[in-house]
């Protein structure tokens, strides 16, 4: 019963925590964007402040160029923009184009065993990211918020790249909400 409890505990924290984030979201005019350029996230392997930045400053560059290719991949079978693309030196003239970018706050990379073996949330793989769109001709922030995946189960205890492809997807969703796009 106690372990019921918990459950349902967490799972309308994890429900709440994404109403919260986006409670301090800019609030901007929508503009019609001509790209999407996709940067890699940044990472403080330098920040020992809290263990979540120790973890995250473990995370390896591997992982990054993995996550940025799986949000270019989702991005562009979304058809929301005309073009997705890694980050280019300059804007074309007069052609608003939008930088998702941001910064990783927490990473633990998870135990496919553990999960399959274990289950009840051990061997968990998560990924926490402080995702940032701006437009790139002014600067300015368009949507900010913490985007938080957790791969828990899943068949054979999962798998590293579902992980990062439910991530992208919550990242799509973010992006279409900010937007204004069905």
């Amino acid at each position: 019963m106690k372990t019921n409890f918990r459950l349902v505990l967490i799972v309308l924290a994890c429900l709440a925590a994404p109403a919260l984030a986006r409670a301090d979201e800019p609030k901007t005019a929508k503009v019609a964007y001509s790209a999407l350029e996709i940067a890699r996230f940044d990472v403080n392997r330098e920040d020992y402040s809290s263990k979540e930045a120790e973890r995250a400053g473990k995370i390896s560059d591997e992982f990054l160029d993995g996550i940025q290719r799986a949000l270019l991949g989702e991005m562009t079978r979304s058809s929301l923009f005309p073009a997705v693309r890694k980050p280019a030196e300059s804007a074309e003239a007069g052609s608003p184009v939008l930088i998702l970018g941001g910064r990783i706050v927490d990473f633990k990379p998870g135990n496919r065993a553990a999960r399959y073996f274990a289950g009840f949330g051990a061997g968990q793989q998560k990924i926490e990211v402080e995702c940032v769109l701006k437009n790139k001709t002014t600067g300015e922030v368009v949507a900010k918020e913490v985007i938080t995946d957790r791969k828990v189960a899943g068949w054979a205890g999962g798998s590293e790249e579902k992980g990062v492809e439910d991530f992208a997807e919550k990242v799509l969703a973010f992006l279409k909400r900010s937007i204004g796009a069905p």
